[in-house]
């Protein structure tokens, strides 16, 4: 059991993906192989049979998609065709993406400041600050007067400057593993005594909230896209051709976006 599993994460380990994704898709085949058994190829009944057993744990249509793409690879890797399969389209409605408001975060905030240890305020400080999602945050570079964003998702490589108010809090960051880094958000909110609803609220939760406040300020939206550190290809049609005309200075962006940022000043609260 999981020889299948292994040969999918040698494949994308050697193409050069990055290790926690290779490790994902290691456990969803080896939950594939659990339900169908290891065998030299697969069929339509096989896909089917573990599409049901999906829809009977109870999963959602958008996470069943990204489930389903290791095995399109694992049927590369074989050498037999994925059989056509005419899948619900999901809405945007119907995605759920939980998000922390005003407020929830500038609680976090001000009640972390007096409980969490020296490693969970750094986190929360760069989190509120820059909306960076858990992949990021768990691997950032050497921090002084910058920090430098190895971003996912297709955007740019971002050095961001790091604003006076959360420098004293940056002192006890560490680089982790992704997965570590959910266990932190989750110890964070217990600490923090926050009820969250039944819904996956991780690290993104915050991203989304910071990324909403920031829309209703005066930043413009090619540079709101930077900050965030969103790909340009995000801007769609002619106006995306705004992002390849206009010039970068990710320092000028940065410092526009902090005169306006909705959770910098809670960090300076109380003489910080």
């Amino acid at each position: 059991m999981a020889r299948l599993a292994e040969k999918v994460y040698m494949d994308l380990m050697a193409r050069g993906k990055d290790i926690e994704t290779a490790r994902r898709w290691r456990y969803l085949i080896m939950k594939f192989e659990v339900c169908c058994g290891s065998k030299s190829k697969y069929d339509r009944d096989d896909v089917i049979r573990y599409l049901c057993y999906l829809r009977e744990q109870g999963y959602r249509q958008s996470s069943i998609d990204v489930m389903v793409r290791p095995l399109k690879l694992l049927a590369h890797i074989q050498g037999w065709n994925f059989p056509r399969l005419a899948m619900p389209k999901v809405r945007d409605g119907d995605v759920r993406r939980p998000m922390l408001s005003h407020e929830e975060v500038c609680r976090m905030i001000r009640k972390g400041k007096e409980v969490l240890s020296a490693r969970e305020l750094a986190y929360l400080a760069l989190s509120t600050t820059y909306g960076l999602r858990r992949e990021e945050l768990s691997s950032l570079g050497r921090i002084d007067g910058k920090v430098t964003v190895d971003t996912v998702k297709g955007g740019p490589v971002t050095t961001h400057v790091v604003p006076g108010e959360i420098k004293p809090y940056l002192a006890g960051y560490e680089r982790t593993g992704v997965r570590y880094m959910s266990f932190v958000f989750r110890r964070i909110i217990k600490k923090l005594d926050i009820t969250l609803p039944k819904e996956n609220y991780g690290w993104h939760a915050i991203r989304r909230g910071l990324a909403t406040e920031l829309l209703y300020t005066d930043v413009s939206l090619i540079n709101l896209v930077r900050f965030m550190r969103w790909s340009d290809a995000s801007l769609k049609s002619d106006f995306g051709m705004l992002a390849i005309y206009g010039k970068r200075n990710q320092e000028e962006i940065d410092r526009s976006v902090f005169k306006v940022h909705p959770f910098l000043p809670i960090w300076s609260e109380g003489g910080e």
